[in-house]
């Protein structure tokens, strides 16, 4: 990948989603793992994380959990379905052969996700994507060389390994699947 951050497509319909997210409001920060502490670039997010390694191999060593591991669906997934479906419609239409992490975050008006880096097992072993749930041209996922502002239903590809950041100068909230993907 030559930029950070390239377009992929703009074809999937997120609407069940919304709906489905909507409905279920309390999806959102049942782990907050990424998202606690006011050191981590990830403070002002809110996350559902759909499909990780088992929280019950959590033993509160964050280093161990986030190492090599078999991935499993989280059990939003029950309230959620339109993210299983999403995250398999990337997967098919992208070519790959194995999922990894499925997350959905949300940025409210005015928050931002702080500039860093990804390191680590699963940030060096997939691919990453991300399909915007909610979005418009006031919300950036922001790299030094490019930046981009999609909309619901864009399909985007990034490299985590550069310093990256999202800003959300709107009066609407950022809602995001990152969507993890490797052949291997």
């Amino acid at each position: 990948m030559s930029i950070p951050i390239e377009m992929v497509d703009s074809c999937y319909n997120v609407h069940p989603l919304v709906e489905q997210l909507e409905a279920h409001p309390d999806v959102w920060d049942r782990i907050t793992l990424r998202t606690e502490g006011h050191t981590t670039p990830h403070s002002q997010i809110s996350d559902i994380w759909v499909r990780y390694n088992p929280w019950r191999n959590f033993t509160g060593d964050r280093e161990a959990f986030n190492g090599p591991h078999v991935p499993e669906w989280y059990p939003c997934v029950h309230e959620i379905p339109a993210a299983w479906s999403l995250a398999r419609k990337v997967q098919r239409h992208m070519g790959y052969a194995k999922l990894g992490f499925v997350l959905i975050t949300r940025l409210k008006p005015g928050c931002e996700v702080k500039p860093h880096t990804d390191s680590g097992w699963h940030a060096e072993t997939h691919d990453k994507f991300a399909l915007q749930i909610k979005g418009n041209k006031d919300q950036s996922f922001c790299f030094d060389e490019a930046s981009l502002s999609a909309e619901p239903g864009d399909l985007y590809r990034f490299d985590n390994s550069k310093t990256h950041w999202v800003k959300n100068e709107s009066d609407s909230e950022r809602i995001t699947m990152i969507i993890c993907l490797r052949n291997d």
